[in-house]
């Protein structure tokens, strides 16, 4: 298969299971079966893109910007990456959330759905954008399957807490058509600079992005999934509460988690198979 082929099917592949990831929520949220799936999914996901950062992302931007800077220059633009969506989400999301009185004309609209597709938005055509980027087909395949393990499960988390906001059929439309193809866009986008840059200026371009992709995929694994799925009850049970307090509905009453174990084990298991395959990269 060759490589544009293998960029052509994983667009498609990562378009439609975004799509049906978003779907899920929207048509079965209270299904308890359907949520622990995605949540077990989920904490798979956040060890395969833990290790795709880590072992694949970083070390191949930082093959790839040796020749320009003897500075490690592909760690501190990981470092920049998890900066950027630090600030976006930890600061701005947080900033944001809650703010202003109602309306008037009814209830306001809750901005942190926006931001969260914002922040989920900028990983999104990062990580397509290395993946349009990468010139091996092997190591295109390792990152499609980190893209594939997530993308159904960010768009199920997204969707999820745009609908509990209560935002309306038609924003709720907009916020999924606008994450399903960020991802092939940045694929799209990465493929034509690869073919029409000169070597060295695609190498530089790569590089780049690779790097940036390694600390957005480090930030997601390690912040958002790993820690959503992997938090401590108290500290569940300590935000329902605060959420409660200031009378808002969005966060759920926590549960005692019995998949624990089993998460921290599809955690490693995803980081795992990762390390495997960088044997014959």
């Amino acid at each position: 298969m060759s490589l544009v082929a293998l960029k052509v099917i994983a667009a498609l592949a990562i378009l439609a299971i975004a799509i049906v990831g978003g779907i899920v929520p929207l048509l079965a949220a209270r299904h308890q079966a359907s949520r622990r799936l995605l949540s077990l999914g989920n904490a798979l996901a956040g060890g395969i893109f833990l290790g795709a950062g880590f072992i694949h992302l970083l070390p191949e931007a930082g093959e790839a910007l040796e020749d320009f800077s003897d500075y490690p220059l592909a760690a501190l633009l990981a470092a920049f990456g998890v900066g950027v969506l630090l600030l976006v989400d930890r600061v701005v999301f947080e900033s944001t959330r809650g703010r202003g009185p109602e309306r008037a004309g009814g209830p306001r609209q809750p901005i942190f759905p926006v931001v969260l597709l914002v922040v989920l938005s900028i990983h999104s055509i990062i990580a397509g954008i290395a993946l349009g980027l990468e010139p091996e087909v092997a190591a295109s395949v390792l990152v499609m399957i980190g893209i594939l393990f997530h993308k159904g499960s960010a768009a199920f988390a997204l969707m999820a807490s745009a609908h509990s906001s209560g935002a309306g059929k038609m924003r709720l439309r907009v916020i999924l058509g606008v994450f399903v193809v960020m991802t092939p866009l940045g694929i799209l986008l990465g493929t034509v600079a690869s073919n029409l840059l000169e070597d060295q200026a695609a190498t530089l371009i790569e590089g780049t992005f690779m790097a940036l992709a390694a600390g957005t995929f480090i930030y997601v694994a390690i912040l958002d999934v790993i820690d959503a799925e992997m938090s401590r009850f108290d500290d569940r049970l300590a935000r329902f509460v605060s959420s409660a307090l200031i009378g808002k509905d969005d966060v759920a009453m926590p549960l005692r988690d019995s998949d624990r174990l089993l998460k921290f084990v599809l955690v490693v298991a995803g980081l795992a198979s990762m390390a495997v395959l960088g044997i014959w990269m």
